[in-house]
Parts: C-alpha cells; structure tokens; sequence
C-alpha cells in the first residue's frame, strides 16, 4: 500500500475545488450573457450587432506581443512538464 502524501491530497483538493468554482462561474456568465442578449428589443439587437462587428474586426497584429507572451510561457511550461516526468 502506498503512502498517504499530504502535498498530493492538497494538490487533488485544490484542483476538484478550483475545476466546481470555475465551472460555475463560466456557466453563469455565459447564462448571462446569453440573458443579456436574447430577445427581440431593439436595443438588444443593436448590441449584438456591434459586439458581432468588433469581434469581427479584432485585429490579432495589436496582440502580437500578448500572444507571443502566453505561447513562449505555455511552450516553457510543456517542456518542464515533460522534463518533470522524466526525473
């Protein structure tokens, strides 16, 4: 029988309660987003036409900088990963 690992226990703990918190909170903002965007007033129209019109003409060259940020972390963070696994 393997031992009882205090840090792993933790570890599972926090991500179960991290994964129901972050569930719950992304499933009521989309509900309200989609409460906020349905029906047919006309200003409810005219919002989700400008929100489809600025989501269309996002321009990914004035995030270049962000983007390449989050990849060159994620890409740093796969190799310790596999470095990690292989220790």
């Amino acid at each position: 029988m393997p031992e009882f690992d205090l840090f792993n226990f933790f570890r599972m703990t926090l991500c179960v309660f991290l994964a129901i918190y972050t569930s719950l909170t992304l499933s009521s903002a989309l509900r309200r987003l989609y409460l906020l965007f349905s029906g047919d007033d006309p200003q409810k129209e005219m919002l989700r036409v400008y929100v489809s019109y600025q989501l269309l003409t996002i321009h990914a060259s004035r995030m270049r900088g962000d983007l390449l940020h989050i990849v060159f972390w994620l890409a740093a963070l796969v190799i310790l990963w596999r470095l990690h696994a292989l220790v």
